[in-house]
């Protein structure tokens, strides 16, 4: 990721070059920028990084990131976890989840909510089977929050 990020920022100092020499008067600058990015060996995605760089400097400042936030994330967004949720979940039990998320079988707010339970079950890290236990409870009982409290390893105080 390190690599891609340096060529990124190599291409978009090779632009900026460019542009500052085309605004001096070099009247080629522009014209040999792709034979330089070429001659740079950047691949398509560093180039496509790039334009995507360039187009969100270019944002308004009142549309940016902060219209972003206000909306719920798209159905196929990917929660990043934090570093207390990597120590507690196996990485098989966090594709399970995220394979449920995906396909519909959990809302954002249970995905949340299972997440929660699974963190205060006092396991680590969570296994497939714990983790596919309490998914199916949460998601059992909807999204009015009920979802009961986690005793121990597959025991929950249900509240009625």
């Amino acid at each position: 990721m390190s690599e891609e990020r340096d060529a990124v920022q190599r291409l978009l100092r090779l632009i900026g070059e460019r542009l500052e020499s085309f605004v001096e008067g070099d009247d080629l600058a522009l014209e040999t920028l792709g034979e330089s990015i070429e001659e740079g060996d950047f691949t398509p995605e560093d180039v496509q990084s790039a334009c995507m760089v360039l187009r969100i400097l270019s944002r308004d400042s009142g549309q940016g990131f902060e219209a972003a936030l206000e909306s719920a994330p798209g159905r196929d967004a990917l929660r990043v976890l934090s570093a207390e949720e990597r120590e507690s979940l196996s990485p098989e039990a966090w594709g399970y989840l995220i394979k449920l998320r995906r396909g519909g079988s959990l809302t954002p707010r249970q995905f949340e909510r299972v997440l929660e339970m699974l963190g205060d079950c006092g396991v680590r890290p969570v296994d497939v089977d714990l983790a596919r236990e309490v998914a199916t409870r949460v998601a059992l009982q909807g999204d009015d929050g009920g979802a009961g409290e986690m005793l121990g390893h597959g025991d929950f105080d249900q509240t009625h």
